[in-house]
């Protein structure tokens, strides 16, 4: 199988957090091709609508011998490509758990991929990484540090995982790597606790911020994220929807309210509710509400295109999306 950059494309890849929004839909997408490549599942569960259509392999990524039995996986299942979505949707309270699959899975899947000696490595990363900060620039460039937020978890496991892998990239220069961080996600079927925050018709904010935000439509992440497992496009690429809206339009353009509050009173109404169901201080994810952390896309533009959708239209998207639920 030939994809359309010439470059001979795999023909088994392995797909860990199937039941992952993004694993989930690109085992999908690949089903649907011509000539679809075997598709190897890794994850706890398969999803129903997978049933009979693809391989699957139970690997729970915290187990500490989880890197054996992946490498075993990937040698007998002769995979070429490895997609990594096994990331949280969402922190847990849980913060050891979290760290073991986000931080040490990761290692696991980075040593597997190497045992096995596959072609291709596609990480799914987030814009998030780069930390919401005052001193930000206007546009992270994909050089940029990722500092993350010391309240936020997951981030700083990801952040840790990414140092991880870029050491990794240096030691093992034959497997290529493709990272993708995608902005935030928005359309009608993602979610997350950022998607659930926006979805209420009254959005809490912090008195006196309006940042910059930026999104990415779901289809065109996973429009990217298909090329990167298909083709050949090695690298770190910042994967957003053109253009950037403060928070106020965007609340205005979805006929949305805005119940602004100082952050201190915030942040002390959140506390209790933030640690017990996400294990974070409020700063973790509301700090993302206050300061900037928009990134350029330009290298992702110059690779895959422009996407089809901008900033503006991934959210009038999602909006429209949720407005329809209501007449089902």
């Amino acid at each position: 199988m030939v994809s359309e950059g010439g470059v001979s494309a795999p023909t088994s890849i392995a797909i860990t957090g199937l039941g992952s929004f993004f694993g989930r839909r690109l085992a999908q997408r690949l089903l649907e091709l011509p000539r679809p490549p075997k598709i190897v599942g890794i994850d706890l569960r398969r999803p129903w609508r997978l049933e009979g259509r693809i391989g699957f392999h139970r690997v729970d990524l915290g187990d500490p011998a989880a890197g054996g039995k992946l490498a075993e996986v990937l040698v007998r299942e002769r995979v070429e490509r490895v997609v990594h979505a096994a990331f949280r949707r969402d922190p847990t309270p849980d913060v050891e758990a979290d760290h073991e699959l986000e931080t040490v899975g990761s290692i696991h899947v980075m040593n597997a991929c190497a045992a096995a000696k596959v072609d291709h490595l596609v990480w799914l990363s987030s814009t998030m990484l780069y930390g919401a900060r005052p001193d930000n620039p206007n546009f992270l460039g994909e050089e940029h540090p990722l500092r993350g937020h010391a309240d936020a978890h997951c981030v700083r496991n990801r952040v840790e995982a990414e140092e991880l892998l870029a050491r990794f990239r240096v030691k093992h220069r034959d497997l290529h790597v493709s990272a993708l961080r995608f902005a935030w996600v928005m359309g009608p079927e993602f979610e997350d606790r950022v998607v659930r925050h926006f979805a209420s018709p009254v959005v809490t904010t912090l008195l006196g911020y309006d940042p910059l935000v930026q999104f990415v439509h779901e289809e065109d992440a996973l429009d990217v994220l298909e090329r990167c497992v298909l083709e050949d496009h090695p690298g770190t690429y910042n994967v957003v929807g053109p253009g950037v809206l403060p928070l106020s339009t965007l609340l205005a353009l979805g006929g949305k309210r805005a119940l602004p509050l100082p952050t201190p009173l915030l942040y002390r109404l959140e506390h209790w509710l933030s640690q017990s169901r996400y294990g974070d201080l409020p700063a973790g994810f509301y700090d993302y509400l206050r300061w900037l952390f928009v990134a350029d896309g330009a290298r992702g533009w110059d690779r895959f295109g422009e996407p089809v959708y901008s900033s503006r239209e991934a959210w009038i998207s999602f909006v429209s999306s949720r407005r329809m639920r209501r007449y089902r």
